[in-house]
């Protein structure tokens, strides 16, 4: 279960960690907002609203908004102190995992740009160590991150359906490879697609709610607004899972562990998080054991599968 790790790792765990929807950044922000042509709230900071409204100067009102959602469980490092016979008091580092899926903990000792151990938890599993296994003092601090997953090798290209209803027709926003987002190896094979609010959202494989929420209402240019995507992560049986972002507030249709088939409604479209209009971020990922990668795939389409580009349209197809 522990391995040893190479030293250039934890830059490229980092990366992709941080270009996530689980970034933590803020609770509270100064933030700004106006009320476009549409009567639409466009929700910013002063830089972002700037570019948005492109020269037009509607009235912007200053807000403060607090983040107030409840704390989810997630995998994290717990210390834990224990008295021994000695008087002396020895260090246990409890690794928690509270998901229904297997994930892969990895620790570094802080301000060092090493990882200096990754251990593979099974789902719903704890596990405890000791820094005397890692030749480490007991007072060492000790920075902690995980993946999805177990390490697997690059699953084979997939061919899915479009993640929405049969007949429907979609336009992709932003592509692989989009300049705007979509960049860095956790993202390069990422998807926007513009939907409208309230559209269904599809599972376009079968697997496991793996993490979900749906509890953030609005959505901005701002950076606050990084972690705030509502979301759905679904663990295919194949090891690789899809992450299904911007969600709808409320309209999740799934809880953490249900099994769901290909075709079965996850949610509904939002703006919600890092957004300036409805639209689903839609990516498949798998944990290669040295960091976490974007798969690329294939759409079913009436004329074969075809690789999903920038610009073009898509239409739904039977998912049986």
């Amino acid at each position: 279960m522990k391995n040893s790790v190479d030293q250039g790792l934890v830059a490229q765990i980092l990366a992709v960690i941080s270009a996530s929807f689980f970034l933590q950044v803020a609770t509270a922000a100064e933030l700004y907002r106006y009320q476009d042509a549409n009567g639409q709230w466009v929700f910013g900071d002063k830089k972002s609203l700037s570019n948005h409204s492109k020269g037009i100067k509607p009235a912007v009102e200053k807000i403060i908004i607090n983040d107030s959602r409840k704390k989810k469980d997630k995998p994290e490092l717990v210390y834990i102190k224990e008295k021994e016979i000695a008087e002396d008091h020895a260090t246990t580092w409890q690794l928690t995992n509270p998901l229904p899926v297997p994930i892969q903990h990895w620790l570094s000792v802080k301000g060092e740009k090493r990882f200096f151990t990754s251990v593979l938890a099974q789902p719903l599993a704890d596990i405890s160590i000791s820094p005397k296994d890692y030749q480490l003092s007991d007072s060492i601090k000790v920075e902690h991150f995980y993946l999805l997953g177990e390490p697997i090798k690059r699953p084979q290209r997939s061919v899915i359906p479009p993640p929405y209803s049969k007949n429907k027709r979609f336009l992709i926003s932003q592509g692989f490879n989009g300049q705007f987002t979509h960049t860095g190896q956790g993202n390069r094979y990422a998807l926007d697609i513009a939907m409208p609010v309230g559209e269904k959202v599809l599972a376009v494989k079968a697997g496991v709610i793996a993490d979900a929420r749906d509890d953030f209402s609005i959505g901005g240019a701002a950076n606050y607004f990084l972690d705030k995507a509502n979301h759905v992560t679904v663990m295919h049986d194949d090891g690789s899972y899809a992450i299904y972002a911007h969600i709808l507030y409320g309209s999740l249709d799934v809880e953490i562990g249900q099994r769901v088939d290909v075709g079965q409604v996850l949610a509904r479209i939002g703006s919600t998080g890092y957004s300036t209009g409805p639209h689903l971020h839609f990516v498949m990922r798998y944990n290669s054991g040295k960091g976490v990668y974007s798969m690329p795939f294939k759409f079913m389409t009436e004329q074969g599968a075809k690789t999903p580009k920038q610009g073009t349209y898509y239409r739904g197809v039977d998912k049986k």
